[in-house]
């Protein structure tokens, strides 16, 4: 009976051990979320009627009325100075830029002494003949001699001022009609001469014409007016014909059939410093109050143009014909009505 027992007690221990090891219920997994997609918005463009524009604006040249490059004919010399800057107004005859030539002044000054020394020997001799002449038994010899000597040395003397007058010339830079200097060389100080190196342009500002060059120029009609755009500032121009009136250009620019000029007009005149350029507003084809669209929103792929068109809320394609296309727009012929949504 003991025996039993004890087997007993044991049976019930392990049993109650092992329903403490049985693993636990766990919770169950929440239902997977699933995201409902949310209907993408289009972007549409309403079909407007409008002008068309197809312009061009290209860069036109300022052809000086008169314009010469200004150099020095003397080479080795050290420049003294270039007296002129960027802009400056100038007469004719200014003096523009100068050698270092201090030797030759001073010889042109000693010379013009000696003229001025040698005159007045001469007037002193003339009124020593007018005394003389007046006493008993007077003699003109020596005093046609020594007048003849003072003549010839004053006949040197000014031959030697008009030499020692044109290398001072040379050596001077001077401008040769009233204008505006619009270009000049950077002056460092110490720099020397060279036969040929530009030093100042000098430029007339009287008549403002400028020259276009290009296949653009083929859109200008002589006579019609243009607006010609400066520094920000918009001139009005009248195309013109260059060679009936006259325009000059560089002895470098060479002469293209299809070239165009204009001449700007009006009391507002620009201040032209150096090499000028003005673009010039060319309206090319023009289609007034038509359907249009943006040049982007056109496909085409073969011999087939068309646009995506929103219809009930749903995307088709709808085949077009176009007219102009401008700058930024495109004539729609037909396929699109005023209203319709083009989707971008």
């Amino acid at each position: 009976m003991k025996k039993l027992f004890c087997a007993l007690i044991l049976l019930g221990v392990f049993s109650f051990t092992g329903c403490l090891a049985l693993p636990t219920e766990e919770e169950p997994l929440p239902p997977p979320i699933t995201a409902v997609p949310e209907a993408r918005v289009l972007r549409t463009l309403e079909v407007e009627r409008g002008d068309v524009v197809l312009s061009s604006s290209p860069s036109t040249m300022f052809i000086p009325a008169q314009q010469e490059v200004m150099h020095f004919t003397v080479a080795g010399r050290r420049i003294r100075g270039v007296f002129v800057s960027l802009g400056d107004e100038v007469q004719a005859g200014d003096i523009l830029a100068e050698l270092d030539n201090p030797y030759l002044l001073d010889q042109l000054r000693d010379t013009k002494w000696e003229e001025e020394w040698t005159l007045l020997h001469l007037e002193q001799l003339a009124e020593r003949l007018t005394f003389s002449r007046r006493q008993p038994g007077f003699v003109e010899t020596p005093y046609a001699n020594e007048r003849a000597r003072l003549e010839g040395e004053l006949e040197l003397i000014r031959m030697r001022i008009a030499h020692l007058e044109n290398e001072i010339d040379e050596m001077q830079i001077r401008a040769p009609f009233d204008g505006v200097i619009t270009w000049v060389m950077e002056f460092g100080g110490i720099m020397w001469s060279g036969i040929g190196q530009p030093v100042v342009t000098v430029s007339g500002q009287g008549e403002y014409v400028f020259r276009l060059i290009g296949s653009d120029a083929d859109y200008i009609t002589l006579g019609d007016e243009y607006t010609l755009t400066l520094g920000g500032d918009a001139f009005p121009a009248i195309a013109i014909d260059a060679e009936a009136e006259g325009v000059t250009l560089p002895a470098t620019a060479t002469v293209n059939v299809q070239d165009a000029f204009f001449r700007i007009v009006g009391e507002d005149t620009p201040v032209i410093v150096g090499s000028a350029f003005a673009t010039v507003f060319i309206l090319q084809d023009l289609a007034e109050d038509v359907v249009f669209l943006p040049i982007r929103l056109i496909n085409t792929v073969g011999d087939r143009t068309f646009v995506h068109v929103l219809e009930d809320d749903i995307i088709v394609i709808r085949d077009i014909e176009i007219g102009l296309q401008g700058n930024s727009n495109v004539e729609i012929l037909s396929g699109l009505e005023e209203g319709d949504l083009v989707v971008l």
